[in-house]
């Protein structure tokens, strides 16, 4: 009798934690559809969720954004290519590659009926596309931003020029309706065009200070180093900080004081406004001014011209501006690279920013969303450091 009961108790909890759990299993044996750009996808394999996140086969939704692909069936791995940007996952592996940066994913790809899926807001973003999940209807939708239309000017720092141009070229390729116009100027005429309205976005290679116009909002989209620059003959191949410092100030005149040659030092600096400028005032120069008789420069470019052209010259640029043309001598011992900058090895590190007046919205709010992206942060991880 006591091992009926027994018996009937458990096929009761059975019955219980079943009906408890089955409503789950139903939602997640729904059929999950995928949308782009408003049209249904078809696939052979059917999306499958794994970790609250949708895998798809992965040709299927890569030729549809618009990718080419290579399968290498040795590694597992699949590589897709589209506007310069590269993405690459590997079949059970967390790891995944968007240009130079590694990603870990919730959710490898899986092999299921000879077919390799991807997860899909992962692939999708990192091609420029927005996704959103559509819980009630269990469907993925993707945008790929072919719909979006307007005209954005940006102004501001030399330093997030080019980068803010890159990321511009790719946008406007993947929204053919977008146009978008970057002129420079400094981080400060970028802080009062957003301010007076003449732009949508300024760039600015700084922080926002307490005298900037107020409501402007900044977003931080990559990070930057400030290098020394010299001649590539210059046989000076490390500095201190202490000697940069005496260097701009006027207090070491001649490079053999630095164990260079016995030549004059010809010193070369920014005009304000300049996030670089204001950036190497602060960390190099403890906010002593620079030597009367340094040569002035609107931008990163003529100074790098400058030190290219002069055996004698030095100056300073963004990391991104550093080419064969010039040299970085070692700083206090550490190499000026990415990889020390991330680290933090290298320590004179700052914010590229894009500044609105409040919250960006709209296409500036779209083209900001893209630059996050893991699309737009591989594209800034080229030259700069991404923030994701």
């Amino acid at each position: 009798m006591k091992r009926q009961v027994f018996l009937f108790t458990v096929a009761l909890a059975f019955i219980l934690v079943f009906s408890q759990f089955s409503p789950a299993q139903d939602a997640f044996a729904q059929d999950i559809t995928v949308l782009v750009d408003g049209s249904t996808l078809s696939f052979d394999t059917a999306p499958t969720m794994v970790n609250d996140r949708v895998l798809v086969p992965m040709r299927a939704i890569f030729e549809h954004l618009g990718a080419k692909v290579l399968w290498d069936g040795d590694t597992g791995t699949v590589t897709a290519t589209k506007d310069g940007v590269t993405i690459s996952l590997s079949i059970g592996k967390e790891r995944a590659a968007v240009g130079d940066n590694i990603i870990y994913l919730d959710s490898p790809p899986i092999l299921v009926n000879d077919r390799t899926l991807v997860p899909i807001r992962f692939v999708s973003e990192a091609l420029g596309a927005k996704v959103d999940w559509n819980q009630n209807a269990y469907q993925v939708v993707i945008n790929t931003g072919s719909s979006l239309s307007g005209a954005l000017k940006l102004s501001g720092s030399t330093t997030v020029q080019p980068l803010a141009e890159k990321l511009a070229q790719v946008f406007m390729n993947n929204n053919p309706g977008v146009a978008i116009t970057i002129t420079g100027g400094g981080s400060g005429v970028g802080v009062q065009d957003a301010a007076e309205g003449k732009v949508n976005i300024g760039n600015v290679s700084r922080d926002l200070k307490d005298t900037d116009p107020a409501g402007l909002v900044s977003t931080t989209i990559a990070k930057d180093a400030v290098v020394v620059v010299v001649h590539p003959n210059n046989p000076v191949n490390a500095l201190t900080k202490d000697q940069v410092k005496q260097i701009f100030t006027g207090q070491i005149i001649n490079w053999k004081d630095v164990g260079g040659n016995d030549a004059p030092i010809i010193v070369n600096s920014r005009t304000a406004p300049s996030g670089t400028f204001d950036f190497f005032s602060e960390t190099f120069m403890d906010t002593e001014q620079v030597v009367d008789t340094a040569k002035q420069h609107a931008s990163n470019g003529l100074i790098r011209q400058a030190v290219a052209s002069g055996e004698n010259a030095i100056g300073f640029l963004s990391m991104g501006y550093v080419d064969s043309s010039v040299k970085a001598p070692d700083m206090d011992g550490v190499t000026a690279t990415v990889e020390n900058a991330i680290s933090g090895t290298y320590q004179y590190v700052r914010p590229l920013n894009m500044v609105t007046v409040g919250q960006p919205t709209g296409l500036a709010q779209e083209f900001i969303n893209f630059i996050l992206s893991p699309a737009g942060q591989a594209i800034a991880s080229e030259e700069y450091i991404a923030i994701k």
